[in-house]
């Protein structure tokens, strides 16, 4: 059975007054009883003495022994209470010899490898970690030595779940002689932290870059501004983050632009909201703005882009389509007002205009549903109504290969009601600027009813001849 320390104690005072008084009365008794009486009580004064220097000594270890034993206690408690906070900090915290071996890992630390303590302490980086790594660690532990003091290091520490960064502070452990016996490491795990700070490095890149102008703003005020808004207006940052961003604005949009603030303040985000601005030289530009506010916060975000060129494009586009409406109504009324029959055709041989004249004459309304090729609705012959007309002759075939013809005679045969139309067909090229044919007109004038008139007046001149004392031409000769 183990003994403890205080009861060894115990029973070597106990033994010792035994051995210190038997050794007193065997000395008692055979001191001759007729010696001086002196020495009976010098003898038991030194057997007394003995006794109470002995208890007086056992008294003191067993005080320190009881000082020793709280002061081990409160190490314990203190040594607890120091790993507690070690092992319950946020902080991986490690305590390596000069050597490099680790002599306190805190369960942190440990979990960065996926580990336990027993796994770690007496061993070194270069037993469990590739040796680039592991070097580069040693060298940030020696800089501490040679400094003698702590340095802040930032560290990739490869661990199961990927690279994770940490800004380390390392520190010299020294002895009562000031010598450096060990390094400890507190490490915080930065790597969010980093990312986030890229993401911002970035966002502030992006911010600052854009072509559209971006802008933060209070509810008056300009808050941040990137260097394209400043570039668009002609102004400073200092001036635009100076003043109130209605210095601005040009004085006839200021209460729209406030009652769009008052939305955006109530959650209604703002998609193309267009206000004038006035520019330092003077000028004033059209800006659209997209922008949201944060409710909470009552900060305002926005996207803003100039428009101006864009609406002076629309401004004039419309202008010119407003005077090609026009043009087009004024050709209209020409077309629909020409006795002849037109055709406006494209290069892919489609009809895109025909007057009322034509649609007459084709028998069809829908435009698009006239053919150019006229041998889909007539038999095209000659003026004699005999021989068929080539088709390649005919104006729009010639007119597509740049060709100018006017009055070509044929006669159109309806393919459905054999109805014959003598016809006079004139064909041109519509040319660009750059001498391309970009489409072609066709116009049909109808001479049916000249040509019948024209017979009729024959006739009847032939029939009058002989009444006002003409011969008949065909008579004399017989005679």
């Amino acid at each position: 059975m183990k003994v403890s320390f205080e009861r060894k104690i115990l029973i070597g005072y106990v033994i010792n007054i035994i051995v210190i008084i038997g050794v007193g009365l065997i000395y008692w008794i055979q001191l001759p009883l007729s010696s001086n009486k002196l020495w009976h009580w010098i003898s038991l004064s030194l057997i007394v003495l003995s006794i109470g220097m002995l208890t007086t000594v056992f008294f003191i270890l067993k005080a320190q022994l009881k000082a020793k034993k709280q002061s081990e206690e409160e190490l314990y408690k203190n040594q607890n209470l120091l790993k507690s906070i070690i092992n319950n900090t946020t902080n991986a915290i490690s305590v390596k010899k000069i050597n490099g071996e680790y002599i306190l890992v805190n369960k942190q630390y440990q979990s960065l490898f996926k580990t336990k303590e027993t796994n770690l302490i007496g061993k070194t980086n270069a037993d469990f970690l590739p040796k680039d790594i592991a070097e580069r660690y040693r060298s940030a532990d020696l800089d501490v030595i040679k400094a003698g003091r702590d340095i802040q290091v930032e560290e990739i520490i490869s661990t199961l779940e990927g690279a994770r960064t940490f800004l380390s502070v390392k520190f010299p452990l020294k002895d009562n002689a000031n010598r450096v016996y060990a390094i400890g490491t507190i490490s915080t795990d930065i790597t969010e932290r980093k990312n986030l700070s890229e993401s911002l490095k970035a966002a502030d890149a992006f911010f600052n870059m854009s072509i559209d102008s971006l802008v933060v703003a209070s509810q008056d005020k300009f808050i941040k501004i990137n260097p394209s808004l400043s570039k668009l207006l002609g102004y400073s940052d200092k001036e635009l983050l100076s003043k109130p961003f209605k210095t601005f604005i040009f004085p006839e949009d200021i209460t729209l632009t406030e009652e769009e603030i008052k939305k955006l303040k109530k959650g209604t985000n703002l998609i193309n909201f267009r206000n004038r601005w006035l520019c330092k030289d003077g000028s004033v530009k059209w800006l659209s703005w997209n922008a949201a506010a944060d409710r909470t916060m009552g900060t305002l975000y926005a996207i803003v882009t100039d428009i101006t060129e864009k609406l002076k494009l629309e401004e004039e586009k419309e202008n010119t389509l407003n005077a090609l409406n026009q043009k087009q109504q004024q050709l209209n009324m020409i077309l629909e007002n020409i006795n002849d029959g037109v055709l406006v055709a494209n290069t892919n041989k489609k009809v895109i205009l025909a007057n009322d004249v034509a649609n007459a004459l084709f028998g069809i309304e829908d435009d698009s549903k006239i053919s150019i090729h006229f041998s889909d609705h007539f038999k095209v012959l000659f003026p004699d109504g005999k021989k068929t007309f080539p088709v390649q002759d005919l104006p729009p075939e010639r007119a597509l290969i740049g060709e100018i013809t006017e009055n070509v005679d044929v006669i159109l045969k309806n393919l459905e009601t054999n109805e014959m139309r003598r016809v006079l067909l004139s064909g041109r090229p519509i040319i660009d600027n750059e001498n391309h044919i970009v489409a072609i007109v066709i116009t049909i004038k109808d001479i049916s009813r000249y040509k019948k008139l024209e017979e009729e007046l024959e006739q009847k001149n032939l029939d009058s001849r002989p009444k006002i004392g003409f011969k008949n031409i065909k008579q004399k000769k017989v005679k």
